[in-house]
């Protein structure tokens, strides 16, 4: 149908309704990435990857459409919406993992849904045709998240829901106080309130959280190789869900490092969200074999205890990306002997493995140039590798010692293992162009645990 008088909304006007719609995402986004490490409930650590990736794809077509509307390509991320960024920045400042999902799906996304229709309803869909079809994508997956949110949500004891509330009024009355998502900032300070505002600005802590649910554990890194296909397929579950470790990790470089060009964060909240659909395929592996995950196995973040501990997140991305190098030949052979075995939904599972890994290494060698830009290629290959030496002789001096923690796991895995059915052979099993591979775990080698 042709509008004779359509809805008039100069380009402008378009632009900067947008550019603010773009930052309100993108810190929003890396608020959520940030505080991933914090929040110690699986189901939302799982739901938060998923959105930072979704909203970062969201912020980059905002962004690219911002750059399409008369402005140069540095104005899009000029020095402005000082009030609006200051409150986002505030986000992540909570006490509970209620507190910090109250605050980003009852407050801010709403309002981001809210201003997305809105522009959809007062600009011509003629006229900002481009504007509109992106803008629907973005609405339409923003219902989806608050969906998803609301099911979770509703998990959530009443009591902790209470306990949120007056955070999540903060930050619905100081959002409105810097003039909202759609509008002008007002170019005051975050609004006053004792006991919110004067909270510390969010740092990523030492270790991450973990599910309360989840018994302690010391390292993933089983102590032995496994003796069984039924314990081969165990040990990859295993090595999948703890990949929970390099999803934290993705998101913890997205926060605590600021000004740092968008590329960085997109590629970043991807990988955020890629490690955690491997541990998500672990999970689903452990499910199907009959183990709860985090009581039959153990799930820790042993990294950030062998590495972080000693060179913060620095040294951990050192040894994630050298970790990655090997990747994909080690997820290539993995697939060709799970097929072998008789497990084909595990070799799909390494098969996509491998495929977001080839990416990956780019991510990192692109974050170690950023971080290290006058550092020479040559020390940035000797320190990655001293840093996954060091990651490795950690896990070693732990299964020496005795101290890996495994020996409240090993007898649990053991006998729910022999519970489980051989796995067939089949000829149908067998990929095509594939070989048979030689036994992956020879030695308890940590090196494929990325």
């Amino acid at each position: 149908m042709i509008h004779v008088h359509p809805n008039l909304q100069e380009v402008e006007q378009a632009s900067a309704l947008q550019r603010r719609l773009y930052r309100t995402i993108r810190e929003t986004l890396r608020a959520m990435a940030g505080r991933l490490t914090g929040v110690a409930g699986w189901e939302a650590k799982k739901l938060l990857a998923h959105d930072v990736w979704l909203d970062a794809e969201h912020a980059n077509g905002i962004r690219q459409r911002v750059l399409e509307l008369r402005f140069p390509r540095v104005d899009v991320e000029v020095d402005l919406d000082h009030a609006l960024l200051a409150v986002l920045d505030h986000l992540p400042s909570t006490q509970s993992d209620a507190e910090f999902l109250a605050g980003v799906y009852r407050v801010v996304k709403p309002e981001v849904l809210a201003a997305v229709e809105r522009y959809l309803e007062q600009s011509d869909p003629l006229d900002d045709a481009p504007s509109h079809r992106g803008l629907r994508w973005v609405r339409d997956e923003l219902r989806e998240q608050l969906q998803q949110f609301a099911s979770l949500w509703a998990t959530v004891p009443p009591a902790e829901q209470a306990a949120a509330q007056p955070w999540e009024d903060w930050v619905r009355a100081a959002l409105a106080e810097a003039g909202g998502v759609f509008g002008q900032d007002s170019g005051r300070p975050r609004l006053s309130r004792p006991g919110f505002s004067d909270r510390p600005r969010y740092e990523i802590p030492p270790e991450p959280q973990r599910d309360p649910r989840w018994l302690p554990a010391v390292t993933q890194v089983p102590p032995r190789p496994p003796r069984t296909p039924q314990e081969q397929q165990i040990w990859v579950a295993i090595d999948h869900m703890n990949e929970i470790w390099a999803s934290e990790l993705a998101g913890a470089l997205m926060w605590h490092h600021r000004g740092l060009p968008w590329s960085l964060y997109y590629d970043a909240a991807r990988w955020t969200y890629d490690e955690m659909r491997h541990a998500m395929m672990g999970e689903r592996r452990l499910l199907a074999y009959g183990f709860d995950p985090g009581v039959d196995v153990p799930i820790v973040p042993d990294h950030w205890r062998g590495v972080g501990g000693r060179g913060g997140l620095e040294a951990m991305l050192f040894v994630v990306h050298g970790l990655e190098q090997g990747g994909p030949q080690w997820k290539a052979q993995l697939r060709s002997e799970l097929w072998q075995l008789g497990d084909p939904y595990s070799a799909q599972d390494c098969d996509y493995d491998w495929a977001d890994e080839s990416g990956h290494i780019r991510y990192g060698q692109e974050w170690i140039q950023a971080l290290y830009p006058d550092v020479p290629k040559a020390r940035l290959i000797e320190r990655t590798r001293q840093e996954v030496d060091a990651w490795k002789e950690w896990i070693a001096e732990k299964h020496r010692t005795g101290r890996h923690g495994y020996e409240a796991y090993l007898e649990r895995i053991e006998t729910k293992c022999s519970q489980m059915p051989v796995p067939p052979r089949p000829e149908f099993f067998r990929p095509l162009g594939s070989s048979a591979a030689t036994a992956s775990y020879a030695t308890p080698d940590p090196t494929p645990a990325s």
